[in-house]
């Protein structure tokens, strides 16, 4: 009889729909050791989780530089792309906040990441098109409330707890891994 049980449990959990979901990630990079023109983006998002309609596994970063970094970005625009960063490079950094995306705002993410890749060139500017302003792009197209105000544009982590602070409460409904803290740099 506890076989028989134990069996049916079994059923009933393998029958019972999972709770996919993508997990976006917002992260500013810490501009340190290796010098101020190697460590670019400044800011960026990862993705990971599973998709809701055809339980896809993702796995997926992206952020928006020069592919060529230079003192010429000072001038005016350059060359852009959407590039994805090094497992280590994350790793050395501490996401400001995370939550899970239904599949129609993980779409929209990948629909934003998609017209950056196709801008035409020059599309990177350090005021007007620069990282702050690709991952902004993304908070908005995922529902998140982003401040206008000129002085975050160059400042990815400021960006960043202002977003966090503005959306305390849509991102304590939208489920998913709990706010995290940024780590002191």
């Amino acid at each position: 009889m506890r076989w028989l049980l134990g069996f049916l449990f079994a059923l009933v959990v393998a029958a019972a729909p999972c709770a996919a979901a993508v997990t976006i990630s917002f992260y500013s990079h810490h501009l340190g050791s290796k010098g101020l023109w190697v460590e670019f983006p400044h800011a960026y998002v990862t993705l990971t989780g599973t998709t809701e309609v055809g339980a896809l596994p993702v796995k997926a970063n992206f952020g928006f530089t020069p592919p060529v970094v230079g003192p010429s970005i000072l001038f005016g625009k350059v060359d852009g792309a959407v590039v994805s960063a090094q497992d280590d490079y994350i790793a050395a950094d501490t996401p400001h906040f995370s939550l899970a995306l239904s599949d129609k705002q993980y779409a929209a993410v990948l629909a934003v990441v998609a017209k950056w890749q196709n801008a035409p060139q020059p599309s990177y500017d350090l005021d007007t098109a620069n990282c702050v302003i690709f991952v902004k792009a993304i908070a908005t197209a995922v529902g998140l409330s982003v401040s206008d105000e000129a002085k975050f544009v160059r400042d990815p982590k400021g960006f960043l707890e202002d977003v966090k602070s503005r959306n305390t409460q849509f991102l304590a409904r939208a489920g998913g891994p709990a706010i995290r803290a940024v780590a002191a740099h």
